[in-house]
């Protein structure tokens, strides 16, 4: 059956969904907190050089702009999302999975790990971009805010599940500390790996057993150009730009902090458990407070606010030599993506109709993830200089 043919939800099912989609966003943040949270702690103990670090964090996220380019062809061609959302998740169950045996196995490389990271995220950004059209649609637009800020709470609280439970299965089954590199081991990682891969499969259930509505269909190029040439189109290809050129500065140095704090500063597994859960934390706490900014004075000041709050987040870590002053770094980003996520995202919902959602966030996938790889490749070249400068 074709999305045109799939009649509105009721009341009832539009429930229902907006449910299940919690308990969907649960299991994915669970997958999430034990798996994708750990891929670099995975890299530092294969041995990855700052060159193989940025190109980690920066493109499986670039290639992955391939998974939205691919969402708008399947778009096209059978007009429904859920299929889409579906697929794309279980691929990354599946990617979980290998990964899992390879780390299990001893097979496990930094350039296998980056492989299978790319196709990780070109399914995931594939299902997400589905997935953004279908519940932009389905969430009644006067109450996106607080849904979206709940909905994200709940995820948030599930990653800091998962990230507690990943640590402590990396502290009792690696045995080698953590940031050494080249360490031997890797059965932790696998353990982990497998259970987000199985938390994956959940949210899959979920996926399926939710109800899509009415999908009105992708535009073609010339009515995807007149929107281009309207103040919304413009607003909205500014805005991609521009969060698109923030990323760039804030990756030079993010792409590197969980490496500083695994070798740099020697952290346990435990301790570098504590600093990313922190994270997650603060998100879930101030969420209520963006959600209600976004209702109260719009999605653009609460982006400009978090965006700001972006800017600041390297500074502090110029000083921080220890677990305290790491906490308070992570504190303070913590605040500032979560206002920046929810505003990004609740923004885009505004600029777009709901025809050209899918093509807005395809262009919002490439750009940020092309912005993010040339930060860290940036901010590797820093390194490396630096090094050099120094004779290490």
């Amino acid at each position: 059956m074709s999305s045109n043919q799939l009649p509105d939800l009721s009341a009832e099912e539009l429930r229902r969904s907006m449910g299940l989609s919690k308990l969907d966003a649960l299991a994915y943040a669970l997958m999430v907190g034990f798996g994708e949270a750990y891929f670099l702690a995975d890299s530092v103990r294969l041995g990855a050089t700052t060159t193989e670090i940025a190109l980690l964090v920066g493109l499986p996220l670039a290639l992955g702009g391939l998974g939205p380019v691919l969402a708008l062809r399947l778009l096209g061609r059978f007009g429904r999302r859920k299929p889409i959302v579906v697929g794309g998740a279980s691929i990354q169950a599946l990617m979980l999975f290998m990964l899992a045996w390879l780390d299990g196995s001893g097979s496990a490389t930094i350039r296998l790990l980056i492989g299978i990271s790319i196709a990780y995220q070109v399914s995931a950004q594939c299902a997400g971009t589905a997935w953004s059209s279908w519940y932009g649609d389905l969430v009644p637009t006067p109450s996106r805010g607080r849904y979206f800020a709940s909905r994200n709470r709940v995820a948030y609280a599930g990653t800091i599940i998962g990230l507690v439970g990943g640590g402590l299965l990396l502290s009792q089954f690696e045995h080698a500390r953590a940031g050494i590199a080249g360490a031997l081991g890797g059965n932790g990682f696998a353990i982990a790996y497998g259970v987000a891969g199985v938390f994956r499969c959940i949210s899959v259930a979920l996926l399926a057993a939710s109800s899509e509505g009415h999908f009105l269909g992708m535009p073609n190029r010339a009515r995807v150009g007149r929107f281009l040439r309207t103040q919304r189109g413009s607003d909205a290809w500014r805005l991609i730009l521009l969060i698109g050129l923030l990323q760039v500065t804030v990756f030079l140095a993010s792409a590197y902090f969980n490496p500083f704090m695994l070798e740099e500063l020697e952290f346990t597994y435990v301790e570098y458990m504590i600093a990313s859960a922190v994270v997650v934390g603060v998100k879930a706490l101030v969420l209520p407070l963006w959600g209600r900014s976004i209702d109260r004075s719009g999605a653009k000041r609460t982006l400009i606010v978090g965006g700001l709050m972006l800017t600041m987040i390297p500074v502090p870590w110029i000083f921080v030599h220890g677990l305290f002053g790491v906490l308070l770094c992570q504190t303070l980003s913590g605040a500032a993506w979560a206002g920046f996520e929810v505003g990004h995202f609740s923004l885009l919902l505004e600029l777009g109709y709901r025809r050209m959602r899918p093509s807005i966030f395809a262009a919002q996938s490439l750009v940020s993830g092309s912005a993010q790889l040339l930060g860290g490749l940036i901010g590797s070249l820093l390194l490396s200089a630096e090094f050099g400068a120094r004779g290490v």
